[in-house]
């Protein structure tokens, strides 16, 4: 048997400018702590330090959705320039974290992952988000889908979030402990 199928921890990995993603990702983060062990981690720190994440059976990603995807350094630069300098510049987002994530497909078995994203409540027609680009380019090195990926609304970049999102992620934390517990991936 190998480590993941003994292994229920899981780290809700996140990338947020305006506070929001990070709200979400606590909530997650609960919800999911009323089954599994979880982490959160913010997404520079998993890059910096890919060891993070080397105990968990589960990486729950998520971030902010900057024009239709993930956010770039120019989305990033622009969401500071927006705010007037009171959201700190970043490095590194999501995307650069899901670049670098490594390629598990040469392993036996699964390691599950899921997605997470904020976008504007205008955007929720919107067909593509930060959570659909991280996901394909997760599953592509190996990941498999445990739950299918989620977006919650804030009123606009700067917040605040759509009433009942905040208890909606701590829901959906626990439907994933549920799901990772259980070890049963769904189709996306």
């Amino acid at each position: 048997m190998s480590n993941h199928e003994t292994n229920l921890t899981a780290a809700v990995v996140f990338e947020s400018m305006f506070g929001n993603c990070e709200k979400v990702a606590r909530q997650i983060a609960a919800g999911m702590a009323t089954g599994v062990p979880v982490k959160v981690v913010d997404v520079a720190d998993a890059l910096a330090d890919p060891s993070i994440l080397d105990d968990v059976a589960l990486v729950v990603a998520g971030g902010p959705t900057h024009s239709m995807s993930m956010s770039r350094p120019g989305t990033r630069a622009e969401a500071v320039q927006r705010s007037g300098g009171t959201v700190p510049a970043r490095n590194v987002g999501l995307r650069e974290w899901c670049v670098a994530l490594q390629d598990r497909s040469d392993e036996h078995g699964p390691r599950w992952v899921t997605t997470f994203d904020t976008r504007t409540a205008l955007g929720r027609a919107i067909p593509s988000s930060a959570s659909r680009a991280a996901a394909r380019i997760i599953t592509r090195k190996g990941y498999e889908m445990l739950v299918p990926l989620r977006s919650f609304l804030v009123e606009d970049a700067a917040g605040p979030l759509v009433d009942g999102h905040l208890e909606e992620a701590y829901v959906w934390g626990e439907k994933i402990a549920a799901a990772l517990r259980a070890q049963v991936p769904v189709a996306v």
